[in-house]
């Protein structure tokens, strides 16, 4: 709580800056008010429609792939009877998540590389292509790979959420089942995964607040000026004018901008989820 209150709520006073045309060297309070004119400024900027987009759908494929990998790993690992072999799985899986974003997109930058990359070598020597591809000047091309190596990063960590839900659930209905001759598909259908689906709508829940928020390492890491219509997000333009700039009432504003959006998509889904008996609060 003492950190929450110390690095969460205690710098909250620094939104003054958003109302404010703050200038490095003026005191915060001795800034001239100007009310809503860098939230105007956000909202009538030439990118603004455009990073807002990416956001969305980076994030949106990011959370439905994450989910439906990690859901789907961890029934493969709690249908398998070698436990060595689960460990072993899962182990490889979820390191991924430990290794720097900086890291993981150099290796990946230089898997597709164009000139030596691994990738490209094997298709080239497969016959597929005649030529190396740039996979990162492709701007179409961007929202994909991000969204692979984004999970392939995570859905190894997040399965362990869901294995420790399917570890709960009641050996009882496994026996009930066997005993009525289900298959286990059966089994994954009609008990595991209607028994996760409130972890499942929990994690989708926080999830969703990210839709607008997450996104800034790894879009600034894989994207360059080629791919930057379908790479840069709403952080990156915040970066780009707020602290290269020197503006940066215009930052703060930004950065209000996501955490009112990210607010109000939590509250709307958590409101039908709690329809369903399946709220967060």
């Amino acid at each position: 709580m003492l950190h929450l209150i110390l690095f969460q709520f205690v710098p909250l006073w620094g939104w003054l800056m958003a109302f404010k045309d703050y200038n490095i060297g003026l005191s915060l309070w001795d800034a001239k008010w100007v009310g809503l004119k860098h939230f105007k400024a956000l909202l009538e900027h030439d990118d603004f429609i455009k990073d807002l987009r990416n956001n969305f759908a980076m994030n949106t494929m990011q959370l439905v792939a994450g989910t439906v990998t990690a859901i789907g790993l961890a029934v493969i690992l709690s249908e398998l009877r070698s436990k060595s072999f689960v460990r072993i799985v899962q182990t490889m899986t979820y390191l991924p998540h430990f290794v720097s974003m900086v890291v993981v997109a150099n290796i990946f930058v230089m898997l597709l590389s164009p000139d030596d990359g691994l990738i490209n070598t094997l298709l080239i020597k497969m016959g597929i292509i005649d030529k190396g591809i740039f996979f990162f000047g492709k701007p179409t091309w961007f929202w994909v790979l991000h969204t692979i190596i984004i999970t392939w990063k995570g859905f190894g960590w997040s399965a362990i959420l869901y294995l420790a839900a399917i570890s709960g659930i009641d050996p009882s209905l496994y026996d009930a089942a066997q005993v009525d001759g289900a298959s286990r598909w059966q089994r994954v259908t009609f008990i595991i995964l209607p028994s996760i689906m409130p972890t499942v709508i929990l994690l989708l829940i926080l999830g969703i607040g990210n839709l607008v928020t997450g996104g800034f390492e790894s879009q600034f890491l894989l994207g360059n000026v080629i791919n930057a219509e379908y790479s840069e997000v709403i952080s990156i333009l915040a970066l780009r004018l707020g602290l290269n700039g020197g503006d940066f009432s215009f930052g703060t504003a930004v950065g209000i901008f996501n955490s009112v959006v990210s607010m109000t998509l939590v509250l709307i889904v958590n409101s039908i989820a709690r329809r369903y008996q399946a709220n967060l609060f």
